[in-house]
């Protein structure tokens, strides 16, 4: 493999007499071909401005390049997990990067490859089913159906706009159909991809403006449930939203009015975990599937992340408790950092929070956020196992739980319909 990198312009160059490096946490590492894999459908390079490439002499050691010759990576696809962050050193004024998921890049035998490991194909996500043919007629139909539904608007932005899978769905009437809840949070993540609280990078999407009422919820969802067998899951929490528990009595009714007409549907929450009792009161309402984010299960590290709000990682894993005792299905959002998640005493920490919550499945994510900021933020970490012995180590531990990207409609729902519930 050669080091690959970007001049100002952003034009790719081969660096003949280095070899490639990237990072674990702080820790510059040789890339080395067992790293790495081909470029995968759908990844794009980019420039990393303001930061010095680093590369691997003859020697073993860690160079740093000059000035004109800045670091590249790769911005990988949806169902892929970065095992490793390029290796750069930002300047003195380097720019805040915007909200990606940098993985290290390399060139070998004339093409690019990249640290990643592929974690999950589901066909409800590729990206080559999420064009935007009939998506605007879609949409008019969605408007006609619900004049003056005000989540329609919105929804209709991040599907044409921000091309957000999700919401293209919703319009289409298939797989998935987005709910978002809340334009408020109870916690101030520094890789929130809606809201930026110090301005520094505009977040990749727009935080809702409104809190829709449960009439606008449940005449959505109902929507999209009625067009046809693809429609199988509701989803409240979603990326152009702040925290949907904060909205309990609102979730509680708008999951008891879905339920009441689609009681086979899987009415699913994306939540940070922070509210417990709203969450077991949407559970009584029909709610059958949960996913909850979590960077670290160690609360030094979780609480530098999240800045939370009134909560901590106990009602965390009490949410997980929670839908687990009523038979529902529990789905960790685990959002991933090499030299973080890979570390063994995370690792333990995960594996025991798993295990008390429950999980049935663990969602392996790419943490989207400056590789470099995100390092000066965190407290200093031993080496970690690296990503690919991360994920065999929690697959060992946890033994019935899947690990993946996505999550699925879970049975429990038609289960509970079907018996009457």
């Amino acid at each position: 493999m050669r080091l690959c990198v970007a001049d100002r312009r952003g034009e790719l160059h081969v660096r003949e007499g280095l070899r490639p490096a990237a990072r674990s946490g702080a820790l510059v590492v040789p890339l080395r071909d067992g790293d790495v894999r081909p470029l995968p459908e759908g990844a794009t390079i980019a420039h990393l401005p303001g930061r010095r490439a680093i590369g691997i002499d003859a020697g073993g050691t860690a160079v740093e390049l000059e000035e004109r010759w800045l670091p590249v990576a790769a911005i990988l696809p949806v169902g892929h997990l970065r095992t490793l962050v390029p290796a750069s050193r930002p300047g003195p004024h380097a720019p805040r990067l915007p909200l990606f998921g940098y993985a290290a890049v390399a060139e070998r035998g004339g093409e690019l490859v990249a640290a990643a490991l592929p974690t999950d194909a589901f066909a409800w996500w590729e990206p080559s089913r999420h064009t935007t043919a009939g998506l605007p007629a879609a949409v008019a139909a969605a408007r006609r159906a619900l004049p003056g539904n005000r989540l329609v608007d919105h929804l209709a932005r991040c599907a044409l706009e921000h091309r957000c899978y999700t919401a293209q769905n919703t319009f289409l009437r298939r797989y998935e159909g987005a709910l978002p809840a809340s334009p408020a949070c109870n916690a101030d993540c520094l890789g929130c991809i809606s809201l930026q609280s110090d301005g520094e990078v505009p977040p990749p999407q727009q935080r809702m403006g409104f809190a829709p009422t449960p009439v606008e919820l449940g005449d959505l969802a109902a929507y999209f449930l009625d067009g046809g067998e693809e429609a199988a899951i509701v989803s409240f929490g979603q990326g152009c939203e702040g925290e949907p528990l904060t909205r309990g009595r609102l979730l509680v009714e708008a999951t008891r009015r879905i339920h009441a007409r689609h009681p086979g549907a899987t009415i699913h929450v994306n939540t940070n975990g922070s509210r417990p009792r709203v969450l077991e009161r949407m559970i009584a309402a029909g709610c059958t599937s949960v996913r909850i984010s979590a960077i670290s299960f160690t609360d030094r590290i979780f609480r530098a992340y999240y800045r939370p709000i009134g909560y901590g990682l106990e009602e965390v894993v009490e949410c997980g408790r929670l839908m687990h005792r009523a038979g529902g299905q529990v789905c960790l959002n685990l959002l991933t950092f090499p030299g973080l998640t890979d570390v063994p005493a995370e690792l333990e920490a995960t594996a025991a929070a798993c295990r008390e919550m429950g999980v049935d499945q663990v969602q392996w994510r790419t943490l989207n956020v400056d590789h470099d900021w995100l390092v000066s933020r965190l407290p200093e970490l031993e080496p970690g196992v690296g990503m690919a012995g991360a994920l065999g180590a929690l697959r060992d531990r946890l033994p019935g739980v899947s690990h993946g990207n996505f999550t699925r409609p879970h049975p429990a729902a038609a289960g509970r319909a079907r018996a009457g519930a």
